[in-house]
C-alpha cells in the first residue's frame, strides 16, 4: 500500500459506528477510500460492571502502519476522550505484522484484563481490522 502521497500520513479518527454502517464494517474499504494508512477507531460505550452503575468507557484501537510508537496517537485519544469516560488505547503496529514483534498493545486501565480485553476485541472484530491488516500488508 506504500505510495508517495500516503507515506507517514497523519491518523484518521473515526467511530466504529461509521465503519460499521458506512463501510459494512470494513476497516479496509475506509482505508482505501479514504487513503488512510494510519486509522484510530473510537467507541463510546457503557457497561454494567458487576453490582455498580454503567460505566462510561471510550476505547479507541490505532491501527498503523507509519508510527514507530504510539504516544501521539495515546496524547490525542486522551484528548478527545470525555472526561467522564475511562479511556482505553490499543495499538495494532501494522507494519509489525508477520514478524515475531508483532502484538497488540492494550493499556492496563485497572477495569480487569477480561473486560479490556472484551471491548478492544469487539473494535477489532466488529470493524474486520484483522482482514484489513493481512489485505493492505499482501498489498
Amino acid at each position: 500500500m506504500p505510495d508517495s502521497d500516503t507515506q507517514n500520513s497523519p491518523a484518521h479518527f473515526v467511530p466504529l459506528s461509521s465503519i460499521m454502517n458506512q463501510h459494512a464494517g470494513r476497516l479496509l474499504d475506509y482505508m482505501q477510500e479514504h487513503k488512510a494508512r494510519n486509522v484510530v477507531i473510537t467507541l463510546q460505550v457503557k457497561i454494567d460492571i458487576a453490582g455498580k452503575k454503567k460505566k462510561p468507557f471510550f476505547v479507541a484501537v490505532g491501527v498503523t502502519f507509519d508510527f514507530e510508537t504510539p504516544e501521539a496517537l495515546i496524547d490525542e485519544v486522551q484528548r478527545q476522550c470525555p472526561h467522564d469516560h475511562d479511556c482505553l488505547f490499543a495499538w495494532v503496529p501494522a507494519h509489525l505484522f508477520g514478524s515475531e514483534d508483532f502484538g497488540i498493545a492494550i493499556d492496563e486501565i485497572g477495569v480487569g484484563e477480561n473486560l479490556q480485553n472484551g471491548l478492544v476485541g469487539e473494535v477489532i472484530e466488529k470493524a474486520a481490522v484483522e482482514q484489513a491488516v493481512t489485505a493492505l500488508v499482501a498489498s
